[in-house]
């Protein structure tokens, strides 16, 4: 493939990749531009932070990648595919780096896919371990979020009324996408559906061979989803454990604000209440279809933050805390799926 045909075919990828690079270099000049003190001030004092706390906060970021990762595994393990933990890393790193360069998060489940079915799990399989940590994800975050306006709702009230307003659609689209993702994975006729309207589109559009080879597979690759759904169904004890590892997803990621406040020796009085703030940042990131939540995850991080500190240092959390949580997590993500795919290939070769 030349370089004139690489371009073609991945043009929206491309321009997406860009269009998020951009709207992060924008963010980071704002943030810069709104703190009111000098670039250099502003990294001196992230400089001085406490070490130990920085790589404190750097191992809960890829606790972040891990935990989905070993829920993924756990998932498919009991479907009857075992995998290495190595394995569920990468599934769950793709994830992440796709998330984060697509609108909506739409190409990270794909990713993921592509090497799971790599590792020979059946189509049909992967559709299912999928769509099951999507419920228990969106499952995680709501549990969160409920038990945040139950125990400190006048966190919520700290925020501005945009704020409010975004938190509020946040919890309302996780919501919405947990009920979704689990009528997908009980009712198979939806997805049936789903497939036989795809072929029909196929066939429409002039794909006729790509059309007869899907309808072919249908019925089979159903009756493999649904035994899928049925062992998953079956297993309670997977099922509490697969959430949990969700819950202990999401709290990672929040915990690095909570550590990186520390390294950064804030008074760690505040704790409880940045706690409460960062649950409600996660609520309200989830509420609009831009990669990464880019710009409406910092906005709300900064209207929480100054409610509980002074502005420098509500700036300095922002940086740190956004820069580990957020670009070095797609940095250590990509290099991961970049790793994975160059393993994939020498193995292909090898065979």
């Amino acid at each position: 493939m030349n370089r004139k045909e690489f371009f073609q075919k991945n043009k929206n990828k491309i321009i997406c990749f860009i269009a998020t690079v951009v709207l992060a270099i924008v963010t980071i000049y704002a943030v810069f531009q709104g703190s009111g003190i000098s670039r250099a001030e502003l990294l001196q004092s992230i400089r001085e932070a406490s070490l130990p706390g920085i790589v404190l906060a750097a191992v809960c970021m890829l606790g972040f990648v891990y935990f989905e990762g070993e829920a993924i595994r756990v998932i498919v393990h009991h479907m009857g595919y075992p995998v290495k933990r190595s394995h569920g890393f990468v599934y769950s790193a793709a994830d992440v780096y796709f998330s984060a360069i697509t609108p909506s998060a739409s190409g990270g489940q794909p990713a993921s896919a592509y090497f799971m079915m790599k590792d020979g799990i059946p189509g049909s399989a992967v559709m299912a371990a999928l769509l099951l940590n999507l419920v228990m994800y969106t499952l995680a975050v709501v549990t969160l979020g409920l038990l945040n306006f139950i125990c400190a709702p006048g966190m919520f009230l700290q925020f501005g009324i945009v704020g409010r307003v975004l938190i509020i659609c946040g919890m309302a689209a996780l919501s919405g996408l947990a009920i979704l993702f689990y009528m997908l994975l009980k009712k198979r006729d939806i997805v049936r559906r789903l497939m036989t309207g795809l072929a029909m589109f196929l066939w429409r559009i002039h794909c006729k061979r790509l059309a007869k080879r899907l309808v072919k597979k249908l019925n089979k690759a159903l009756d493999e989803y649904g035994r899928c759904v049925s062992l998953i169904f079956n297993n309670k004890a997977m099922l509490i454990k697969v959430y949990v590892l969700n819950l202990l997803q999401r709290l990672s990621q929040i915990l690095v604000t909570l550590v990186a406040f520390a390294a950064l020796h804030g008074d760690l009085r505040t704790l409880p209440k940045l706690l409460a703030t960062q649950i409600y940042v996660v609520l309200g990131s989830n509420c609009v279809p831009i990669p990464g939540g880019v710009g409406v995850t910092d906005y709300l991080m900064l209207n929480g933050y100054k409610q509980l500190m002074e502005k420098t240092q509500a700036y300095q959390l922002e940086i740190l805390s956004r820069g580990l949580s957020f670009y070095v997590c797609i940095f250590v993500s990509m290099a991961t799926v970049a790793i994975g795919y160059l393993v994939l290939r020498k193995q292909k070769k090898n065979h």
